[in-house]
């Protein structure tokens, strides 16, 4: 893809942990011009002293993509600076793999190449972006802590340094996702002005995360960090002076501002302020808020940073990478600063051609779109559970915002790539042979992943190829596949069914997790559609043999004629018995996956459970019944109903359990309660299983 561009970063730096680099280089013209750029671990394209881009699309170890971006509109007269910021994080993530650091890029008019990296871009070294920060979440990178006190830029002469090429680059591959949609979304007012109290009393969360951040990781040790923006915000009262208070403001030491931007935005944050003395101004972010106080939403990440702007200096200041908010907070620790403006620019799928069908029942509209906008949130370059906390794509999630991208644009753009990824995922030892794993592109975890959700994968490939029209796909497929049966296939028992299965085993968000053991039911209804699947994609009637002997199996050890149970275990003698423990979810997994008629004689005391008793919050639903949760149950309950045609169910139900989201955010949400992530990807299916069950209705 490159003529003459090689992939370098400043020598010695390229597995250090949170680095940060510039790049620069001037050209006289750039009228029909056009930058070929990669990097790892992602980059910044200014020109002009213009934002551009943030890339690259992310991709599987050992690779990386190029974007290819037209520079003509930059172009002005007397010389033009290309500036390129590149962060490297070299930590494990669920957002990234974790590879060597570097640039390559390539600026070039027809085959000409006017410039390109080892070459013609100079290298900085800038301290402006302070190293030993606290992690930003377990399954993102580093949070940001900015110091502009000094009166130097990016790129003085004083932060030159050397470069050396990249001694094994990855294979370069092309973006596929369509690029981003940038788009200002600015503060209209300071919702509330006030003052803030130190309290040492004031209960406080230190550790905002989902887990331990081991060593081997990737973080810094506490006593190296100087700064903590979280923990300050939350140990001060917030005392309220003023509303509704217009642009430009002065914040002195120890006051604040809280802004309320009416919906969650998804975007890198904006700032303009000018500093009368040296100034330490505070950022924190949230999905949710208290009314007229800023709290922070509960969902494991540091959404906080830190700016330090010199005396007598002015700022123009935009995050390095994207964060999600509704309320925003700006604090005071030292100093006193002129804000003038704050906004956050978006970084969300471009609404190219979109089909847009909205049902003219005002609730059902409102959730629509809610999630249309949830899916551009979630589908920038790859399908991600959120824009926030972990930026991550998980499997299962990515089976329903697939048919989202279908529904709304008639193609697969981001799946394309998304895909492809999984595809490209190298054994590396750490999963067992023929595994894949649960979230990628990110780091293997150490040998933890979600076998069923290995499964979700052979799924959605079987849709993508014959549903979303890529039947020529069919054997790129092939050794995935393979893989993955060939690996179920030493976790049989002597039925055919899976047993003891390894590592996280998931069923849905409720006590049905704890029922995986020996034999899980709903699993195993899942693994007969997977070999379906598997058959079909690959022509391998053995496996469609084995399909049917697994449902036959399945039923007949679970179902007692009015439900179906979740598991059996093994007693002293060796023998399966089946246990009573019995969860919503596990009825669905039967229905979508048996290959059985709900409507038939057999299974009528079934759907009568299903359609009469296990209404949400219903005054009949069983008690000795595990409810569904949001994920996958409430996804599961909407796709069984489709199955059963109970289309009126759907639509009260999408009601009852999306309803009020998108009036308070402008998107759909992880869970029904206030936790969690608010603009989460998978919800975004929410369209398509309304716009199902309308088109359900009329026929």
């Amino acid at each position: 893809m490159f003529y003459q561009a090689k992939a370098i970063y400043p020598k010695g730096k390229s597995n250090e942990m949170n680095s940060f680099a510039a790049f620069r280089a001037v050209t006289k013209d750039l009228k029909g011009a056009t930058l070929l750029i990669t990097a790892s671990s992602f980059y910044q394209l200014w020109v002009n002293e213009k934002f551009v881009s943030f890339g690259p699309a992310r991709t599987a170890k050992g690779y990386a993509r190029v974007d290819e971006i037209p520079l003509d509109g930059y172009a002005k007269d007397g010389g033009n600076e290309i500036l390129i910021l590149v962060a490297g994080y070299n930590c494990e993530a669920h957002s990234t793999v974790r590879q060597p650091s570097f640039l390559q890029a390539e600026l070039r008019k027809g085959d000409e190449v006017l410039l390109c990296t080892g070459r013609d871009f100079a290298a900085f070294l800038p301290p402006h972006r302070v190293k030993k920060v606290r992690r930003y979440a377990l399954q993102r990178h580093f949070s940001e802590v900015w110091d502009f006190t000094g009166e130097k830029g990016y790129c003085d002469p004083a932060f030159r340094t050397e470069t050396e090429e990249h001694p094994n680059p990855p294979s370069l591959l092309p973006r596929r996702a369509p690029y981003a949609h940038y788009e200002d979304a600015q503060a209209a007012e300071i919702a509330v002005q006030g003052t803030l109290r130190y309290d040492e009393a004031l209960p406080f969360r230190s550790f905002p995360y989902s887990g331990e951040i081991e060593v081997r990781k990737g973080r810094f040790e506490e006593e190296e960090i100087l700064y903590h923006p979280y923990e300050w915000i939350q140990r001060h009262h917030q005392e309220k002076r003023r509303e509704h208070v217009p642009f430009p403001a002065v914040l002195s030491e120890n006051e604040y501002a809280f802004l309320d931007f009416k919906r969650v935005e998804a975007g890198f944050l904006q700032l303009t302020a000018e500093a009368q003395v040296e100034t330490e101004l505070v950022i924190g972010f949230s999905e949710d808020s208290e009314e007229n106080a800023f709290c922070f939403t509960n969902m494991n990440a540091y959404n906080a940073m830190v700016v330090r702007i010199g005396r007598d200096q002015k700022i123009d200041f935009m995050s390095f990478e994207p964060y999600v908010g509704r309320f925003f907070f700006l604090g005071i620790k030292k100093g006193r600063a002129l804000i003038s403006r704050f906004s956050v620019k978006s970084f969300e799928r471009t609404h190219e051609k979109v089909q847009l069908e909205l049902p003219e029942d005002p609730v059902l509209r409102a959730i629509c779109r809610g999630a249309i906008r949830t899916f551009h949130h979630n589908a920038v370059d790859i399908y991600m559970d959120c824009p926030s906390r972990e930026r991550a794509g998980w499997l299962c999630d990515s089976y329903f915002t697939g048919k989202t991208e279908y529904a709304l644009y008639g193609n697969t753009r981001v799946e394309d790539a998304y895909l492809e990824n999984y595809r490209l995922y190298a054994y590396t030892g750490n999963l067992p042979k023929g595994a894949i794993p649960m979230c990628y592109p990110a780091d293997d975890d150490h040998g933890r992943f979600i076998p069923q959700w290995t499964m979700w994968y052979i799924l959605e490939a079987e849709d993508y190829i014959f549903h979303r029209g890529h039947l020529a796909d069919r054997e790129k497929f092939g050794n995935s596949v393979r893989g993955l049966l060939g690996f179920y296939k030493e976790h049989e028992n002597g039925d055919g069914l899976l047993e003891k299965l390894p590592s996280w085993n998931f069923v849905e968000w409720s006590k049905a997790n704890q029922w995986t053991q020996d034999v899980n039911y709903p699993t195993n209804f899942l693994y007969a559609q997977t070999l379906e699947a598997a058959a079909h994609i690959l022509g391998e009637t053995e496996w469609a043999d084995r399909a049917r002997e697994v449902r036959r199996q399945t039923i007949l050890q679970s179902f007692d004629g009015n439900r179906f149970y979740d598991h059996a275990v093994r007693n002293e003698k060796g023998e399966l018995e089946l246990q009573k423990d019995c969860s919503e979810i596990a009825q669905y997994y039967a229905i979508l996956f048996g290959d059985f008629d709900v409507d038939t004689k057999e299974y009528a005391p079934l759907k009568n459970l299903v359609l009469n008793r296990c209404i949400p919050d219903g005054p009949d639903y069983p008690k000795d019944m595990e409810p569904i949760n949001a994920f996958i149950g409430v996804y599961l309950r909407m796709e069984a109903l489709l199955k059963m045609k109970a289309y009126g169910h759907v639509l009260s139900e999408a009601r009852a359990f999306f309803g009020e989201m998108e009036a308070v955010t402008g998107t759909l949400w992880e869970f029904r309660q206030r936790k969690g992530s608010r603009d989460h990807g998978f919800a975004s299916y929410a369209y398509v299983a309304i716009l199902q069950a309308l088109k359900g209705k009329e026929n």
